[in-house]
């Protein structure tokens, strides 16, 4: 969600997903997949907007970095990075400003919110909130997103994708089970 030195502010667009591959060719050919796809950058860019806007009123300048891909061990990301300078160090304001990021509750935000608490199914307890620590120097937090809840011997994985205009649900369903197999391989017993 955030990285906090002083006054200055780190923090980042990871939105717009595609598989990993463990053959580093075939990986990159993903990686350039989703740097030159449409639908993936418009929800990059989403974010990226969405940040800047909420952040814009509390800082002097906002500088965003070129797109870059970043691997993981099933899934690829398109990460543009935010960097600023705070006004104030005021991690509550920041908290207020970032949290819930448009990744995860949608735009425009109220209606979206006012959408997911009718039709999604269940309730999200912890997923998509915030971990992290803060002191005066410094702070940093980030979004729960891939998270799991162990009730007795059941064990529920929270895994989620961006549904932008272009969005095929095949895919995005596809995109769900690759970030819950990172969860799923941590889980299994060899």
């Amino acid at each position: 969600l955030w990285r906090r030195r002083d006054k200055a502010l780190r923090t980042e667009a990871l939105a717009g997903t595609v598989a990993n591959h463990p053959d580093d060719k075939q990986a990159q050919q993903l990686g350039e997949w989703l740097m030159a796809d449409d639908k993936n950058q418009r929800e990059n860019m989403l974010v990226v907007e969405d940040i800047c806007q909420r952040l814009q009123a509390d800082t002097r300048t906002l500088d965003v970095l070129p797109p870059q891909v970043l691997r993981l061990r099933k899934v690829q990301h398109l990460r543009r990075c935010i960097w600023t300078s705070l006004n104030k160090a005021d991690d509550v304001i920041c908290l207020h400003q970032l949290q819930p990021t448009a990744a995860v509750a949608g735009l425009p935000r109220d209606l979206a919110r006012q959408f997911i608490a009718r039709h999604e199914p269940f309730t999200r307890e912890w997923y998509a909130g915030s971990a992290g620590y803060l002191s005066l120097q410094q702070s940093e937090f980030c979004v729960s997103l891939r998270s799991a809840k162990i009730s007795g011997n059941i064990v529920r994985l929270y895994a989620g994708a961006g549904i932008v205009r272009g969005s095929d649900p095949e895919q995005e369903w596809q995109e769900i089970d690759n970030k819950a197999a990172g969860l799923r391989t941590l889980l299994q017993m060899e």
